[in-house]
């Protein structure tokens, strides 16, 4: 009588032996002299950037450099706007310049800007920067600047340093100064008056309007271009006053024989833009006492 086969099992190996011999075999080559290096992934530019805060209207330049890792036609550095609500690159940015192109640098739409850099063999170096000019009415936030070595499918997009927009608004503090010296004695005597207006920034100043508020109902004379008169009244407008820069305006007061007294002249910014953060040196004044048509004096 045969006995019954005995039922086979399955041989199961004992759990981590598979790891065990793969770490005994790297130990043996290691010991062997053998080395295992994994290799990077298309690690083949870097970027570094001129400031990471920049203000809207102003501009920041972005240098990169590299070296290919395999041969790349048609190669080019692409920059991105990461992690931001201000929306791609190309929608806030505007290029001003590039250097290491080798074609126009271009905006690719929805994206940002591209530095075109040609045919690259394989372990060819490249180098190159590209200035941005933030656009006006970017208003304030931040964005990563994003970038890749594009080609043959391109490397990794990498994330590079955080940048932030500032957005102040325009300001132009007007300073205005007003002066008075007599001229007196028999013939045409009179008070002559210089006006000053000073834009201490810091931006520029446009439509700038300053009136002088005369005695009396008194009507200036021998007034500078672009100032009129009125009873009362001397108005001074210019068109435009750079930051630091001034507008001066003169004009005269006639005496009469009947102006005996003190003489107050006062000068008031009455317009302007941008806003003026500073309206305690909008207004000055001048004072004067008249004791004969020959004879005054001013503080």
């Amino acid at each position: 009588m045969k006995r019954p086969a005995s039922p086979s099992i399955p041989y199961r190996r004992p759990r981590g032996a598979a790891r065990v011999r793969t770490l005994c075999l790297a130990f043996l080559l290691a010991v062997a002299g053998v080395q295992f290096m994994v290799s990077p992934a298309h690690a083949v530019s870097a970027v570094s950037v001129s400031s990471t805060t920049v203000a809207a209207g102003e501009t920041f330049t972005i240098d990169f450099t590299g070296t290919a890792d395999t041969p790349r036609t048609g190669a080019g550095e692409n920059f991105y706007a990461g992690s931001t609500d201000l929306g791609s690159l190309d929608a806030f940015t505007s290029i001003e310049s590039c250097t290491g192109n080798t074609a126009p640098c271009t905006e690719v739409a929805e994206f940002g800007p591209r530095v075109p850099l040609g045919d690259l063999a394989g372990g060819e170096s490249f180098a190159g920067s590209i200035t941005l000019r933030v656009d006006p009415e970017t208003p304030a936030g931040t964005f990563v600047l994003r970038y890749q070595l594009y080609a043959n499918g391109g490397e990794a997009t990498a994330d590079g340093p955080t940048i932030t927009v500032t957005n102040t608004p325009a300001e132009a503090d007007l300073d205005v100064g007003l002066s008075a010296q007599p001229r007196v004695g028999i013939l045409v005597p009179h008070l002559s008056y210089t006006l000053r207006t000073r834009d201490n920034g810091p931006d520029d100043a446009s439509g700038v309007t300053v009136t002088a508020t005369l005695p009396g109902g008194k009507t200036a004379t021998g007034l500078s271009a672009g100032c009129t008169s009125a009873p009362g009244t001397v108005t001074c407008t210019y068109g435009s006053i750079a930051e630091g820069g001034e507008a001066v305006s003169t004009f005269r007061l006639p005496i009469g024989l009947l102006d005996i007294g003190p003489v107050v002249v006062t000068a008031t910014r009455t317009a302007s833009a941008p806003g003026d953060p500073n309206a305690a040196n909008d207004t000055a004044g001048a004072a004067c006492t008249v004791l004969s048509i020959a004879l005054a004096n001013c503080a």
